[in-house]
């Protein structure tokens, strides 16, 4: 008997197929509904996004479909081969999916409703209402037709039972086939491949999420593409997460809004904005932001001149400015994205911000930057950490340049090599027709430390693993990796310098976040002792027509990229971030950074300022000098009122972080 009987299909998959449609296409066709009852939303620039909101919906749609229907296909697949089952078993599986078909459609309607009072998909908030559950309730029964919407409820279930009756009756029906044991085997694996495609959603390195309806940077193409039933999942582990402390925010608002420089304080309104005119210039100055995988200082040349790991860097910095206390103000790449784009910490304590589709509406300063084209170029995939929300929807016009559109084979689990992705952007860059602000974001220095075939004549070099240790690398692997991101930086800076665009251009080069060394003889033992290594990264700013070179030693942060940029080339923006031009000269004596560390446990926050450390966490808390020999001393009583006024800075600027991350819109 071969493995495939006459080749025909077995009938539990026919009808787990038809239960399979028959519940998405409820899906769906309650997703056409809310497009058309609030067709009106869409404008004529975002009609352009409609067949692909609907077409990702669908994907997400399938992917419902296929977990609600699983249970379904195993049940008729054991009533096919024992058609004996019981029947009040079949009866209790139909009452079952008929009450699943009418919630179905209750939470597509509460989407409806919700989206007509928020304006905004529903999501896991809406639990919230049950605190006030009477309440709740009688707003419900005032406002909509509740009768009727009940009444219609109860159809639909009565039908999605019948239908599913029907389906099981004919499950038990005789004349299927017998099947050995190799042609079930076979048609199972089948089905469960199917299925996997179907869960994963597309043909990537990561499966779809949520990130993906957030294509556009139209909030109703997002609401459209939105799936409400896993948007309630996706949401609900931020729901408890996302709390801010109102009162604290209002307490520490003077201090803050001093040291933000805000325009107009209200304590009131907790405005936080700054708008800056700008300045005419010469020219129109493009700018290129590059993003290192773990740029960390301790183990560049500047920090670490023995072992000399980017030489390419240290030449570069001569003719730039550098900066020798830039930090980040978490340890994680995501978050580093996150912070740079709004220029607020992520504070979030659950998982990144970029994650969180609370909190995915962010104003950012990289839309101030009008008439120029905007890029963004990742080796791997957008859909890594969700970034993808981040950038496609709050950045208007982002041309986005990520793993599958950059030539060059795959390098690791990172996506194409860092080189490759370079010359990419150098080639995209060289045919800008306008003006253009970029992104490059690497991944090489990354395990597995993968050196591509294709290196322009990379050498690894080898090293005594007992210096390594002492010098702040873990392995000589490691090592090597970060000179190899050395290298392909320094070969992208050759390409650049051979178009037109490099002479009219700011490159801003820092790394994401730095990296755990417990030895570090290279460093101060303050820097080991509170864990700022892991923040501590160079940040070299080269712009020979603009800068001159110079080394600057006060405190400036991930969040300050942004404004930064746009003061050096005068361009004017609007921003209620914490992030600050720190060549502002208002800002003068008010340099700083913040640092929140969550893969410490416990977490521990601080805040730099000249040369004090402000330090609470691992059961210490105390104003410190971290680069001084004394670096463990607590000098509170000495200066106590740098001592206050830095543990009030700290503690304003994580309140008002916590804050900011739900109160930066982009369409303010």
């Amino acid at each position: 008997m071969g493995v495939f009987k006459n080749f025909s299909v077995p009938r539990w998959i026919k009808l787990s197929a038809a239960f399979f449609i028959s519940y998405w296409g409820v899906l769906f066709f309650m997703r056409l509904v809310f497009l058309f009852i609030f067709r009106g939303g869409i404008a004529a620039e975002t009609k352009q996004y409609v067949v692909e909101a609907l077409y990702i919906g669908a994907k997400f749609d399938a992917r419902l479909a296929i977990l609600i229907c699983l249970f379904f296909g195993i049940f008729v697949f054991f009533k096919v081969i024992f058609p004996k089952i019981p029947n009040f078993i079949n009866r209790i599986i139909a009452v079952v999916y008929g009450v699943v078909f009418a919630a179905t459609v209750l939470v597509y309607f509460g989407n409806i409703g919700h989206y007509a009072y928020q304006n905004m998909a529903i999501n896991a908030s809406v639990f919230k209402y049950l605190e006030n559950a009477s309440t709740s309730l009688g707003m419900i029964w005032q406002t909509y037709p509740v009768v009727w919407g009940v009444i219609g409820l109860i159809i639909i279930g009565f039908l999605a039972y019948k239908w599913t009756m029907y389906l099981l009756k004919k499950a038990a029906k005789p004349g299927e086939p017998k099947r050995s044991k190799k042609a079930h085997a076979a048609w199972i694996t089948a089905v469960l491949l199917l299925s996997f495609v179907i869960l994963w959603g597309q043909l990537r390195q990561f499966p779809l999420r949520w990130s993906n309806a957030y294509f556009s940077p139209d909030e109703f193409i997002s609401n459209l593409t939105i799936n409400p039933i896993l948007n309630l999942y996706d949401t609900e582990q931020f729901v408890s997460g996302n709390n801010y402390d109102i009162e604290a925010v209002r307490r520490y608002y003077p201090l803050v809004a001093e040291y933000l420089g805000v325009d107009n304080p209200d304590i009131n309104t907790l405005n936080f904005e700054r708008v800056v005119k700008g300045r005419k210039m010469d020219r129109q100055y493009n700018v290129v932001i590059i993003i290192t995988e773990s740029f960390a200082y301790n183990k560049s040349s500047f920090g670490n001149p023995v072992l000399d790991a980017t030489p390419f860097a240290r030449e570069l910095a001569k003719s730039s400015v550098l900066f020798t206390q830039f930090y980040t103000p978490t340890a994680h790449t995501a978050k580093a994205v996150f912070a740079t784009l709004t220029g607020i910490p992520d504070v979030s304590s659950v998982k990144t911000s970029s994650r969180n589709p609370f909190v995915v509406n962010q104003n950012v300063i990289f839309n101030g930057f009008e008439g120029y084209n905007r890029y963004y170029f990742i080796g791997g995939s957008a859909s890594w950490g969700n970034i993808r929300g981040i950038l496609q929807h709050n950045i208007d016009g982002l041309q986005l340049y990520e793993e599958g559109m950059i030539p060059g084979p795959r390098n690791d689990v990172w996506g194409v090599s860092d080189l490759d992705m370079f010359r990419e952007a150098n080639k995209i860059l060289s045919k800008s027709d306008r003006p253009f602000i970029a992104v490059l974001q690497t991944a090489g220095y990354h395990r597995p430390y993968t050196i591509p075939d294709d290196n322009e004549g990379f050498v690894v070099k080898d090293a005594d693993p007992d210096m390594l240790k002492r010098y702040s690398f873990g392995s000589v692997e490691e090592y090597n990796a970060m000179r190899l991101q050395d290298h392909f930086i320094g070969e992208f800076f050759k390409l650049a310098k051979q178009e037109p665009y490099y002479e009219n251009t700011v490159f801003l080069v820092f790394g994401d976040h730095g990296l755990g060394a417990p030895v570090s003889e290279n460093m101060p033992r303050g820097f080991v002792h509170f864990g700022l290594i892991v923040n501590h990264v160079p940040l070299i700013i080269h712009c020979p027509k603009l800068l001159k070179p110079k080394v600057i030693d006060f405190a400036a942060s991930q969040v300050d990229v942004l404004p930064t940029a746009a003061g050096i080339i005068g361009m004017p923006y609007r921003t209620q971030a914490l992030g600050r031009d720190v060549f502002d000269p208002k800002y003068q004596d008010k340099h700083g950074a913040v640092i929140f560390n969550w893969n410490s446990y416990p977490q521990t926050s601080s805040f730099l300022q000249g040369k004090f450390l402000y330090f609470n966490g691992n059961q210490k808390e105390g104003l410190f000098e971290f680069a001084a020999k004394t670096y463990d001393v607590d000098l509170r009583n000495t200066y106590p009122k740098i001592y206050e006024h830095m543990r009030d800075l700290a503690n304003g600027l994580y309140k008002t972080s916590q804050y900011m991350l739900y109160h930066n819109p982009k369409n303010r």
